[in-house]
């Protein structure tokens, strides 16, 4: 089982998050970025968040320094 987060705790890992829905509703995927909090759901309880895919974020990525002036 993957590692579960809840809306509103904060992201340690930027990458695409699979939006998972308790009450059955339909599971999507959303961009988290590292240091911002997990948004809250319109459902207002029972969904959590399951890492699908790791990425740097650019301003991160050493072969990206210097884009961030631009």
């Amino acid at each position: 089982m993957a590692d579960q987060f809840k809306p509103g705790e904060i992201v340690k890992i930027s990458g695409i998050y699979a939006v998972v829905q308790e009450d059955g509703g339909d599971t999507f995927e959303v961009t988290c970025v590292e240091g911002e909090h997990f948004p809250p759901t319109r459902s207002g309880k029972g969904a959590h968040f399951e890492l699908k895919h790791e990425a740097t974020h650019a301003h991160r990525h050493g072969e990206l320094k210097g884009t961030e002036s631009r």
